[in-house]
């Protein structure tokens, strides 16, 4: 059985080219979202069904994303370490696992954008909801046929508990790979970022938006001469283009409950 764990040391990229790139991510994806789960001690089991890569080079000539956190200069002045492969990396977006490569100096990792909870003990899916009785929002006993939750923010009050001193309670699980994703698509509220006259990197702005610029840059490396549809989001009273990278991948059907 091929695992995650295995596709992800074999993983390697040099250049600049993004569509190689994408169809690399594309061969990955699902690993990460039916390859296995990720085991929290003996209580949940969370399983990725939505991942958007994410990938960075330090070099100059490379492959740039500037919304990833973890690369240098971002929230620490400098270069900071390069983290071991399959390193679990909590921001202020939600949870990435990484793979880096220190030696071709590139960050890469994905982002959990939607995922299922498996309560072990209870032995059913929980999802996010208002609970009727308390009026507060939590994770509730789910029976419903979509368990899928996109709050990805909130998995930080399932997906801890990290022990100090060594050791650790959570872990991959690897699983036998099942099924292919849906249509790659764009990551939710990234911008498309552009050089400016000082030679710094800034989000276009919709008002800056060049139709025809943006379908002559951007075609969709999985199929042949079709263009990529633009897609444009808000965010702080401003509205931006998001970026067209082809990086999200979803399962095309919920996992189904665990037999065991």
């Amino acid at each position: 059985m091929e695992t995650l764990k295995e596709e992800l040391k074999k993983f390697y990229f040099k250049g600049k080219d993004v569509d190689e790139l994408s169809k690399k991510f594309a061969k990955l994806a699902p690993y990460f979202i039916s390859g296995g789960y990720i085991k929290v001690r003996e209580d949940y089991r969370v399983y990725p069904t939505t991942v958007e890569f994410y990938f960075h080079s330090e070099k100059d000539e490379g492959v740039h994303d500037p919304i990833v956190y973890h690369r240098n200069n971002k929230h620490v002045q400098g270069e900071i370490p390069f983290f071991p492969m399959f390193t679990l990396h909590a921001h202020d977006s939600g949870y990435d696992i990484t793979f880096e490569n220190s030696s071709e100096k590139y960050r890469a990792s994905v982002l959990i954008r939607a995922y299922q909870v498996w309560d072990v003990k209870q032995s059913c899916w929980l999802k996010w909801g208002k609970n009727p009785r308390t009026e507060n929002s939590q994770f509730l006993p789910y029976e419903g046929k979509d368990s899928i939750n996109t709050q990805v923010l909130y998995l930080k009050y399932i997906l801890n508990g990290f022990i100090m001193g060594g050791g650790s309670l959570i872990d991959w699980i690897d699983a036998e790979k099942t099924e292919e994703t849906k249509e790659p698509d764009q990551r939710k509220n990234v911008p498309l970022y552009k050089i400016n006259k000082d030679g710094e990197e800034e989000k276009v702005e919709t008002k800056d938006f060049k139709e025809e610029e943006f379908a002559s840059r951007f075609k969709n490396p999985f199929k042949e001469g079709q263009k990529i549809t633009p897609k444009f989001f808000t965010s702080q009273k401003k509205s931006y283009v998001n970026d067209p990278r082809l990086w999200s991948f979803s399962r095309k059907e919920p996992v189904p409950k665990p037999t065991k």
